[in-house]
């Protein structure tokens, strides 16, 4: 097999909050391993990352950027991702194809929001993690702080590896307590305790080794070693480092941690979707090739590109794969391997690597590709659901198909932007993470030379019925030729939520032939899917034919669907109408120190609060309120936690809007059928 070997690969994913130093952090140790011969800066847009056009101009990270470097015989791929909660998809994606995540801490913020949901992501996915206190030169850094706040927050298992030399402007380098090497005088008692408080982590995830070591005997590090990457992916050990990226200091103590200790691909775990349900699937590097497509991108210019992650087997530039999830054979173009923006050229390659393909569209995020029709899908990781949408419109007339492709193709590389026809309200609606994350999406729309305006969408409300009612509608026209004549009768009454429209023939003696109820029925649903107080669909009713009449010469079925129309429209009306609004089920994680704005809020918003939960050091609160209430929630959520919030909605069911409100939305809803 051609290429590295497994056990020769390491993949990394970099993660933290926004801000936390990541990319800066990959930049350095490129800088390092010798792929760059200068450090380039966020301010600038000259890192190696951040490439994407709007990257550089909004001087952050928006999509995970797939690096690699050699280190002492290991080849060691880094994938930087976004911090923003509004770009979180991309971590899920890198995360999914990783054996370990570095999650950046800012030496002078602390823990963040991001921080938070980096560490959690990982434990869902099974990565194991090391913190990397970043900054370690800034005024205000504080490593013992950090150190505190991390092992109160996620556990003792937060041990640090490196010690700090110094702080802020006299930060000298790290003392690497696994090899400490020369230790400044005034630092040797802090080494040697913090040496053997790390080392009794290391001895505790062994049972043999604890055993020795409890009955006194010393144990070297020799054999500390050979146990601690085990110890790392069991979770006992969460090592702390500290550096300062753009000084060069702790680069080279990071590097050569992960050569020696980073999981190598002989780790990775993943399950497969079988017949009872999720299965935990057993890895073979030496097997038949087994690979994920965990991110593509939509480039103008290249088309499609398609990232690879490699399990097991090997992969070459033309090969033919099967799509596990569908069967169905496809042929790969050239494969390269990214170094950001850059391509290079890739030969065969096996277990353990990351590499690209352009220009093959029926890949999709989430395929799992193989060499075999009898593998079965790997388990893809639950993307977050899109909490912010907006409806859009070409500004031009005509641009109706190119917006349909670009927002397809958009939604193609981004499992968390979703885009769909919404068939009540009749809108093209777009839905995305957060604000930032929409306004992302229509700027890469534009660069594709398509401009759209945007509003809120329209509630999808429906229009029902509280009484019964009971109508004879008789249509007739006479225009000197064959006419137009039908008659029918019919009852209404409402039904149980839910149960939608349900049609009962009580036509007795052929007053009515059999044909012509068809027609009443058929009058009656269009009008009904069109709306008869507001222009919401009718729904919940049960209708009762049971009377009317036909002519000989002038009875048709377009006369009884407009009969059939004309009589639901008048019983609608009659049988007391209502105007029903969607109710969500709202959950929003924060610290706890927000609780009492946001279950204010919520009540403010016509919510109820019907529980709340803790979530470690978050507060979960569990609320109903109606959608309406919670289309801009996103927006709140940052103003009042400054980004420390998240939430999620979920679709319950319909309630009878309240009268007073009913009536504004009646009076817009005939406002804009006026103005079209």
């Amino acid at each position: 097999m051609a290429g590295n070997k497994g056990e020769e690969i390491r993949n990394v994913a970099i993660a933290g909050h926004s801000g936390s130093g990541k990319t800066m952090l990959a930049e350095a140790l490129l800088l390092k391993g010798g792929i760059l011969n200068r450090l380039g800066q966020v301010t600038d847009g000259t890192t190696a990352s951040d490439y994407d056009i709007d990257e550089k101009d909004s001087q952050k990270s928006y999509y995970s950027a797939v690096l690699h470097t050699s280190w002492k015989g290991r080849d060691i791929n880094f994938l930087d991702t976004p911090g923003s909660l509004d770009f979180s998809g991309q971590l899920y994606g890198a995360l999914s194809v990783v054996e370990l995540a570095l999650i950046t801490v800012n030496a002078a913020s602390g823990i963040e929001i991001g921080t938070r949901k980096a560490w959690e992501l990982a434990r869902q996915q099974g990565v194991p993690c090391m913190f990397v206190v970043t900054r370690m030169d800034a005024d205000q850094a504080d490593f013992n702080g950090v150190v505190e706040a991390l092992k109160e927050t996620f556990g003792n298992a937060c041990t640090p590896l490196m010690l700090p030399i110094g702080s802020g402007a006299g930060f000298e380098g790290v003392v690497n307590l696994l090899h400490p090497g020369d230790v400044p005088d005034d630092m040797a008692d802090t080494v040697e305790e913090q040496r053997g408080e790390l080392m009794e982590s290391v001895i505790s995830g062994d049972d043999e080794l604890l055993e020795r070591y409890l009955e006194g005997e010393e144990i070297g590090s020799e054999e500390l070693e050979e146990i601690f990457t085990q110890v790392l992916v069991d979770g006992t050990i969460v090592p702390i480092l500290c550096c300062a990226s753009e000084k060069d200091q702790g680069i080279t103590e990071l590097l050569d941690l992960l050569a020696a200790y980073a999981p190598s691909p002989a780790y990775a775990t993943k399950e497969v979707e079988g017949e009872a349900g999720v299965e935990d699937y057993e890895l073979d590097l030496e097997g038949p090739l087994s690979a994920e497509v965990f991110k593509t991108i939509s480039d103008e210019f290249v088309g499609k590109i398609s990232f690879i992650r490699v399990y097991s087997g090997s992969l070459k530039s033309g090969d033919t794969v099967t799509q596990a999830q569908t069967g169905k054979s496809v042929k790969l173009g050239k494969i390269f391997r990214p170094q950001g923006k850059e391509q290079q050229d890739s030969g065969e390659v096996g277990p353990g690597t990351i590499i690209a393909t352009a220009k093959v569209d029926e890949l999709q995020i989430g395929d799992t590709l193989s060499s075999s029709k009898d593998q079965k899908p790997f388990v893809t990781p639950k993307y977050p659901l899109p909490m912010v949408s907006r409806a859009v419109n070409p500004k031009s007339r005509g641009d109706e198909a190119k917006i349909s492709e670009g927002l397809r193709r958009l939604a193609e590389s981004d499992p968390t932007f979703t885009v769909e026809m919404n068939a009540l309200t009749k809108e093209l609606v777009i839905s995305g993470i957060g604000e930032q994350h929409i306004g992302l999406m229509l700027n890469r729309l534009q660069r594709r030379g398509v401009e759209v305006t945007t509003k809120l969408p329209r509630i999808a409300y429906r229009e029902t019925i509280s009484g019964k009612s009971e109508v004879r509608y008789r249509h007739k026209k006479q225009t000197g030729g064959a006419g137009q004549f039908a008659e029918c009768a019919i009852r209404i009454e409402p039904s149980d939520r839910g149960v939608g429209y349900e049609f009962v023939d009580k036509i007795f003696g052929g007053v009515i032939s059999a044909p012509f109820r068809q027609s009443v029925d058929r009058g009656i649903q269009e009008k009904m899917l069109e709306g008869i107080m507001a222009g919401y669909p009718v729904v919940d009713l049960k209708v009762e034919l049971f009377d009317g009449k036909e002519h000989p010469v002038d009875s048709k079925d377009i006369a009884f669907q407009i009969a059939g129309r004309e009589a639901i429209k008048e019983a609608v009306m009659k049988a007391q109408p209502v105007l029903l609004e969607p109710i969500v089920k709202l959950e929003v994680f924060i610290p706890s120190k927000y609780m009492g704005d946001i279950t204010g809020d919520i009540s403010s918003r016509r919510g109820r609060v019907i529980g709340m939960d803790g979530l470690g050091d978050l507060q979960v609160v569990h609320a109903e309120v109606p959608y309406s209430e919670v289309q801009q929630y996103s927006a709140f959520l940052q103003s009042v936690t400054g980004g420390e919030g998240t939430y999620s909605i979920e679709f319950l069911r319909d309630e009878v809007l309240p009268q007073h409100l009913a009536e504004g939305v009646i009076a817009s809803s005939k406002t804009e059928q006026e103005g079209e």
